[in-house]
C-alpha cells in the first residue's frame, strides 16, 4: 500500500469501522496490515470461507447437478450467498489484527 492510500483511508478507527461494515474485500484489508501479519489474517479468512463451504455442502443441495465441484476447498457459491455477512466476518478478523498498531502497515 502506498502512503497516499493510507492517508486517503483516514484514521485507523475509520478503517476499522468500514471493515466492520463489510465494505472492503479481504485483499483490500490485507494491504493495511504489516507484511508479516497478512498471511495470518488471510488464513483466518480462508477458514471462514471453508466454514461457509462446509455449511453449504452439509445441506445436501449442491449448486452443480453432479455434486460439489470444490470438495475440500472453499467455494465461491456459498460466499456469494452469504454476501455481506462474509465480508463482515473477515472485517471483524481484520479489526482484531489492526487494532494493535504493531500489526499495521508501515504506511500508518
Amino acid at each position: 500500500m502506498t502512503v497516499s492510500a493510507a492517508v486517503e483511508a483516514g484514521t485507523p478507527e475509520y478503517v476499522m469501522e468500514i471493515a466492520r461494515q463489510g465494505r472492503l474485500s479481504k485483499q483490500a484489508l490485507a494491504q493495511f496490515l504489516a507484511i508479516d501479519k497478512r498471511e495470518d489474517y488471510l488464513a483466518v479468512c480462508s477458514a471462514i470461507e471453508k466454514h461457509y463451504t462446509d455449511a453449504c455442502t452439509a445441506t445436501g443441495d449442491p449448486c452443480l447437478e453432479g455434486g460439489c465441484a470444490l470438495e475440500g476447498e472453499a467455494c465461491l457459491q456459498p460466499l456469494m450467498a452469504a454476501g455481506l455477512d462474509y465480508y463482515k466476518a473477515c472485517g471483524e478478523v481484520f479489526r482484531g489484527f489492526f487494532r494493535d498498531p504493531k500489526n499495521r502497515s508501515s504506511s500508518w
